[in-house]
């Protein structure tokens, strides 16, 4: 079937399209709706009424059939007063609180789906999580998805019930699916992705009412509920693994079947870390691609094609490179190793990219191209091509850059099946962002390459650095701040968790937390990631006033190691230790503006202190020193004995490095539209 979601993409013979930046293939919202008969989100605040504060009378269904739940009794209803991952979720005492909702299955159902992100706390009682509302009589039979006395997930329908061999672990948040199949009686069970149990459980007809949080009016479920979906249908395994990833990525949950789906429809699906949390890459929020940790041995694996098979081939990688690349080889895309010979792959081979094409057991087409060619932080679309008889091109950003003459005859025999990105069997990692992979079947032509060029260079001509990234805390950014709590995310590769305290979050865009100037702050720990002698501190911010004395960063305690500052008249960047020229600074009145939107940036690079204003130089001291390092917390908004800033901070950032004057405008016209200019 043809490619889907852009008609200027060549669609010919593909065969696999991973794209990060797509939902369907990398869902960062609910990514399948067929079938879908209740959808509650405990996140989105628009889908709650409350009889008094925080306690809930009504949960309001998101998959527009209005099958809301809800609680007229107040003694009986939930508390909305607790955050997971910076979202809100629901507690459910155990006593007597619970939903209703009346005819949500259709009178013709037999088959389900049911999927929840819970959080038990408690294992004094039998908790059901989704349940039907009629007792155990007649021909229609009560079903339910329920914690036993212990932490032991239930299925249960027509009185016999399925249980899973992997349990979630109390006071641990996690995804618990079940799905149902009326014509074989058969219920399976799944454990953040992992199948936990398979068996018979009755094959008579699904009661169309529901409780949350109970059944039958008693069986009281303890603990959190975040997240309900139901389906009138029994998902595919695709279709499991896509809403797995979506919770997963959404509530913090680190599942096992954490995917990316082929938009091509061949079945051609990678497996995030192969199944294993640890080497999974991360998502990119900025850049909408898979982040690759060579330290971490990341990979995307896809497992068993045959359409991958060709002996005519175009491989398409949009990426980007994160550290120096010459001192990093490692793989980018393989297609195995089988009996010592490779089929394909594409790596880093210090002092060139190489590109190696085995269309025969015994003889291969290598071409390289030179790795100084490439900038880190800056995305390529290389294209990789080789035909039957061997011979080979490599195309940057649509254009050939190499090419190798003809050898051998054409594939024999493929001797492994696993397609690997990001990695290499023989432990050559990467450090990349790669958004989308694409492979056809034939050898593109030099126009066709360069039309997907065109059709898809826009989306990634404008992002921020993020070489040396140590800090990066954006409250508009869902992964760092989805609206409750008091801990703010770093999605730097640092991850460092913020403390937020007194200060005002702002939902509406741009998003943005406000400093009262007495008593509000962040503070953290600190890592060694920030102990360098090169650096940089970014920050978006919109002071109340300019005559003021209040801190935006700072390392460390008070005048020891490295902050940016208002100090009345002047605003200031001071670095501690050896270092000469220990503040620059500049008068604020002259270059920032009270009560709009400010980018403010202070580098250091071992030689000089450059700051600047909205992407634009404003002063620049020579200096010279080493800076101090050491773990000692850090703050936004005051320093660690006052100066507390009075204004507001959308975004702060910090680079292990100097940026230079380009990248720091790079990253103010990143960024800028979100603040009005």
């Amino acid at each position: 079937m043809a490619l889907q979601y852009s008609p200027k993409i060549v669609q010919d013979s593909l065969v696999m399209c991973l794209d990060a930046s797509q939902n369907k293939s990398y869902p960062t919202d609910l990514p399948v709706k067929n079938g879908l008969l209740v959808w509650l989100d405990a996140a989105d605040d628009s889908t709650f009424s409350y009889s008094s504060g925080t306690v809930v009378s009504q949960w309001r269904d998101k998959s527009g059939l209005n099958n809301h739940v809800g609680q007229s009794t107040v003694g009986s209803q939930p508390n909305r007063n607790v955050v997971k991952n910076s979202r809100k979720s629901i507690y459910f005492d155990g006593g007597d609180s619970l939903f209703n909702a009346g005819d949500v299955f259709p009178s013709n159902t037999t088959d389900y789906t049911k999927i929840a992100v819970v959080y038990q706390t408690s294992t004094s009682n039998s908790g059901n999580v989704i349940s039907s509302k009629t007792n155990n009589s007649g021909t229609n039979y009560a079903h339910a998805f329920y914690f036993g006395s212990s932490t032991a997930i239930r299925l249960w329908h027509s009185g016999q019930f399925v249980s899973s061999a992997n349990d979630l672990a109390l006071n641990t948040l996690g995804i618990v699916s079940g799905t149902y199949i009326n014509s074989s009686g058969l219920g399976s069970l799944y454990v953040n992705g992992t199948a936990s149990g398979t068996g018979t459980a009755g094959n008579r007809n699904i009661v169309r009412d529901i409780q949350i949080g109970a059944i039958i009016d008693s069986s009281f479920f303890i603990g959190e509920i975040c997240e309900v979906l139901v389906f009138s249908r029994v998902l595919s395994a695709t279709e499991l693994k896509q809403v797995h990833t979506y919770l997963g990525q959404k509530w913090g949950i680190s599942n096992t079947d954490r995917s990316i789906v082929d938009l091509s429809n061949n079945n051609n699906h990678g497996l995030l870390g192969n199944g294993t949390v640890a080497n999974m890459p991360t998502f990119n929020y900025y850049n909408k691609s898979l982040t690759y940790n060579k330290g971490e041995s990341d990979t995307l694996v896809v497992t068993n094609s045959t359409s991958l098979k060709t002996n005519n081939i175009t491989i398409e990688l949009y990426m980007k490179f994160n550290s120096a690349i010459a001192s990093n080889t490692g793989d980018y895309i393989q297609m195995g190793i089988g009996s010592g010979v490779g089929q394909f792959y594409f790596r880093n081979e210090n002092p060139n990219l190489s590109w190696n094409w085995y269309p025969a057991s015994s003889a291969s087409s290598n071409l390289a191209y030179a790795i100084s060619n490439f900038s880190t932080d800056t995305y390529y679309l290389i294209t990789l091509t080789g035909d039957s008889a061997g011979a080979s091109k490599m195309y940057v950003n649509g254009s050939q850059v190499a090419s190798a003459a003809n050898v051998g005859s054409g594939i024999t025999t493929w001797t492994t099946n696993n397609l690997t990105i990001g990695g290499y069997v023989w432990d050559g990692y990467s450090n990349t962002d790669i958004a989308l992979t694409r492979i056809y079947s034939r050898v593109l032509s030099s126009t066709e390459i360069a039309q997907n060029y065109e059709a898809q260079k826009s989306k990634f001509a404008n992002t921020i650095v993020q070489q040396g990234l140590v800090l990066n805390l954006d409250a508009g950014n869902i992964y760092s701040y989805a609206g409750a709590g008091t801990t703010f995310y770093d999605v730097s590769p640092t991850a460092l968790s913020w403390t937020i305290n007194n200060a005002t979050y702002n939902s509406s865009d741009p998003k943005y937390f406000s400093y009262n100037g007495s008593n509000s702050w962040l503070q953290s720990s600190t890592s060694a990631a920030y102990d360098s002698q090169t650096i940089t501190m970014e920050c978006w911010c919109y002071p109340n006033s300019l005559s003021q004395n209040g801190f935006l960063f700072e390392k460390g305690q008070v005048n020891t190691q490295y902050s940016m500052f208002f100090e009345n008249p002047n605003f200031v960047f001071r670095t501690m230790g050896s270092v000469s020229n220990q503040s620059a600074y500049f008068t604020a009145s002259t270059y920032l503006i009270v009560s709009v939107w400010n980018h403010i940036v202070c580098t250091y690079n071992g030689s000089s202190k450059i700051m600047y204003v909205n992407g634009i130089q404003v002063q620049s001291v020579a200096a010279s020193g080493a800076l101090p390092t050491g773990q000692t917390d850090q703050y936004i908004g005051r320093h660690s004995s006052g100066y507390f800033f009075n204004g507001r901070i959308g975004e702060s950032r910090v680079y292990n490095i100097s940026l230079s004057a380009a990248q720091v405008l790079q990253n103010y016209n990143a960024t800028k539209g979100r603040f009005g200019l």
